[in-house]
């Protein structure tokens, strides 16, 4: 693939290209901010970041509102946020890429790799990592402390998992001699080798801390207490827009390679919850597709404590957006932000 903007560069350039609809219909960097300042200031969110793409280039990314409500300090382009299940997506081309390397066979049962000691069912011993990728291992999102019992035969229908990415993070680390905690580097040696992001993280460390967006909900600041130094392949991963950004153009530029992110593996049922509020009909091994217009594109959304996320991308036209907040629940925002973007 082609060679992307170093990080550096790519941050300091973000906002001098014209940026275009999905339609090709020219729109102001005012008036975008404008409508971008309205629905925040409807939907209570402290602070933003968005980056959009036309043509396979940032040609925008910018930071709106607060990071920190009390300091007054400001989000910027490369203020960080937690990216919430936008981790998913970085973490199924992580895994994609040892299997292409023949470290990983996504059809080989997981157990053969790494037996699990916290599920209690015996038709897990049948999870593929492409079940994993796929949402279709049948195990719950997350777990409430027992032992994991799945909901469903394992391939037989949709069900979104946090935990069975967890799972198969636990096989990766052990097919690269690590564990959890060590795989954070693995990750970003493999990953940087084809992107280059730079600035995508799986453990909290001290110069993301300085730069890190502060969680709100309604208005009050808000943090869980998960163990941030465990690399966390459901929803661990810190971000900035550009670096965000950066990882999607790459990820288009190697569509080809990596085609089992952009073809549809599993139906979501009519009844989905996914299906009927984000309009999802299908998901890849890794990728919700939402068709907008007749057109396929590619889209993941994120919510952990105090943050929420959102991407979508068009492959055909190599257009997208990418926007984190550090307000809790601010699913309103994507309604928006297409609403804008898809004319």
């Amino acid at each position: 693939m082609r060679k992307l903007i170093p990080l550096f560069l790519l941050i300091s350039q973000v906002g001098l290209g014209q940026m275009r609809t999905f339609s090709g219909k020219p729109i102001g960097a005012a008036e975008f901010e404008k409508r971008i300042r309205k629905a925040m200031d409807s939907l209570q969110v402290p602070g933003m970041s968005i980056a959009v793409i036309n043509g396979g280039k940032v040609v925008y990314a910018r930071g709106f509102g607060f990071s920190n409500t009390e300091s007054k300090k400001e989000v910027t382009a490369s203020t960080v946020f937690e990216a919430a299940s936008l981790s998913k997506p970085v973490f199924a081309f992580f895994a994609l890429k040892l299997a292409k390397e023949g470290r990983l066979d996504i059809d080989k049962p997981l157990v053969d790799y790494l037996a699990a000691d916290n599920i209690d069912d015996e038709r897990y011993r049948r999870i593929t990592a492409r079940m994993v990728l796929g949402h279709t291992t049948g195990l719950p999102n997350w777990g409430d402390g027992e032992k994991l019992r799945l909901l469903s035969e394992p391939g037989e229908r949709f069900s979104y998992s946090g935990e069975a990415y967890v799972y198969l993070a636990r096989v990766l680390a052990k097919l690269c001699g690590t564990s959890l905690k060590g795989l954070e580097g693995i990750f970003q040696r493999e990953v940087a080798e084809d992107l280059k992001p730079n600035g995508l993280h799986f453990v909290l460390t001290e110069g993301i801390r300085q730069n890190l967006a502060g969680g709100y909900q309604k208005g009050q600041p808000v943090s869980d207490e998960r163990d941030r130094t465990v690399f966390d392949p459901a929803g661990g991963l810190y971000s900035n827009v550009p670096s965000y950004a950066a990882f999607l153009v790459g990820l288009m530029q190697q569509q080809k390679r990596y085609r089992e992110m952009f073809v549809p593996f599993v139906s979501l049922e009519e009844s989905s919850p996914i299906r009927e509020y984000f309009g999802v009909e299908s998901w890849t091994l890794g990728l919700a597709v939402v068709k907008i217009g007749g057109k396929e594109n590619f889209w993941h959304g994120g919510n952990n404590l105090g943050y929420t996320s959102s991407f979508m991308v068009n492959p055909a036209k190599r257009f997208g957006y990418v926007y984190f907040t550090n307000e809790d629940q601010c699913n309103g925002m994507k309604k928006v932000v297409e609403s804008i973007l898809w004319d």
